[in-house]
């Protein structure tokens, strides 16, 4: 996710942990939250966690709002996605970083395959893909788990990161995100040479610490995983499940559904221009477009993979569509992707939850374009610049990574509050 630091975030929700209830539950627990009889058990099928209707519907219910502890959030989510890994690190797959070719450890301004996301680039963070599981241990093929582990330490001896998890369900699109905070050194430690991610997660046979560990989505995390749950560069890729040259990240078609448990209000929608080569392969995040041009990711250098630039004009087309408005380039239409069996919708004016996030930012030499600069994309700029600054500072010593971290913190929270309006 775009948080440079989340501590904030656990703050807001550690009040609230939910502690009355045991987890996993019992199958006539759960029978029960559904709101079926005590004595009749929920029937896991091939393509959902249970197969009665009663309880499906129930669960369709309440998705609409986003609770407030983590363990909430796991009940809520079970329905679609079963109960969520317990992640041990040290089992996980490391994300190499390159320099000239060459896999390197430590923290790096530049490198290969840069994380993109305004800061520097860290050796150690971890990925690990996952099957389903109902709470019982029943597997569930159609559902798949990623935890990441990012490291962002600027030294080996004070571990500095988080740990998220990303559920999706690959019939229904249902997803989830859970996100933890900065202060994840309870129960994680980095290895002195490599700065490796270790340790282990707590999971939900103890609600208590997994609140303390985790928090639910503390935003719409469609600012960034916007075209789907999965987002993909050249950091992220660069881990590949051992034995292959698969990347552990999964890699979505342009159909796939896609939807938030929780999110109802989220704004999911994407543009799309209607012979436009760029759309083949994927839907086309614009947002997360933004995200990586403003690390310095040239788009024609790296898209399409098997031949870069040669969509250059398509993407110019994307680019005026998206500065511009939909109105100055012929075919162009917001989309919403598929989910819950539906098809994918085009959506006009007046879609009910667009989000002040879901606008074009004023462009510079990668766009080339005007357009006005909202409070938000000043804030967003800000926070770039900042990153950057404060990175050159705690390399030379002027400012320690705490303090980056707090004022990164804050300008956090300002984009935060201004996006969900």
């Amino acid at each position: 996710m775009l948080a440079s630091s989340n501590t904030m975030l656990t703050q807001l929700h550690g009040q609230n942990a939910d502690q009355t209830r045991e987890y996993p539950l019992t199958s006539s627990e759960r029978a029960q939250r559904l709101s079926l009889p005590k004595n009749k058990k929920t029937k896991t099928t091939a393509g959902n966690s249970t197969g009665n209707t009663t309880a499906g519907a129930q669960a369709t219910r309440m998705e609409s709002d986003m609770p407030k502890t983590a363990i909430a959030y796991a009940r809520m989510c079970e329905f679609e996605l079963g109960v969520p890994p317990k992640i041990i690190l040290d089992e996980a797959v490391e994300i190499p970083i390159f320099i000239d070719g060459e896999q390197v450890y430590g923290n790096y301004p530049t490198c290969d395959n840069p994380v993109l996301i305004g800061k520097s680039t860290v050796s150690g963070s971890v990925i690990q893909r996952y099957e389903g599981r109902t709470a019982e241990g029943v597997k569930l093929p159609h559902v798949v788990w990623v935890a990441f582990g990012r490291n962002s330490s600027s030294s080996p001896a004070r571990v500095v990161g988080s740990v998220q998890m990303i559920g999706y369900n690959t019939q229904t699109g249902a997803t989830a995100f859970f996100e933890s905070g900065d202060q994840i050194a309870p129960w994680v430690s980095l290895d002195k040479v490599t700065w490796r991610m270790r340790g282990t997660m707590p999971w939900i046979d103890d609600p208590k610490e997994f609140n303390q560990a985790f928090v639910p989505a503390p935003m719409q995390c469609v600012q960034c995983h916007q075209s789907d749950p999965f987002i993909t560069n050249s950091f992220i890729t660069a881990a590949k499940i051992p034995g292959t040259n698969e990347p552990v990240i999964p890699l979505l078609a342009a159909d796939s559904p896609y939807h938030v448990i929780g999110g109802s209000h989220w704004d999911m929608r994407t543009i799309r221009i209607k012979g436009n080569a760029c759309f083949d392969c994927h839907r086309v995040g614009m947002k997360t477009i933004e995200l990586f041009t403003a690390s310095g990711w040239n788009v024609n250098e790296h898209m399409p993979p098997d031949d870069p630039g040669s969509l250059s004009d398509d993407y110019e087309q994307l680019l005026t569509a998206w500065q511009q408005g939909r109105g100055k380039t012929g075919g162009s239409e917001w989309i919403i992707p598929p989910s819950k069996g539906s098809s994918t919708q085009t959506v006009g004016d007046d879609y009910p939850y667009q989000a002040a996030f879901n606008r074009a930012v004023l462009g510079g030499p990668d766009f080339g374009m005007t357009t006005q600069i909202t409070t938000v994309e000043r804030l967003r700029k800000r926070y770039f610049d900042a990153c950057r600054k404060f990175a050159e500072q705690v390399a030379n010593g002027t400012i320690t990574p705490e303090e980056a971290d707090e004022q990164l913190t804050t300008m956090l929270q300002e984009i935060l509050t201004k996006t969900e309006k």
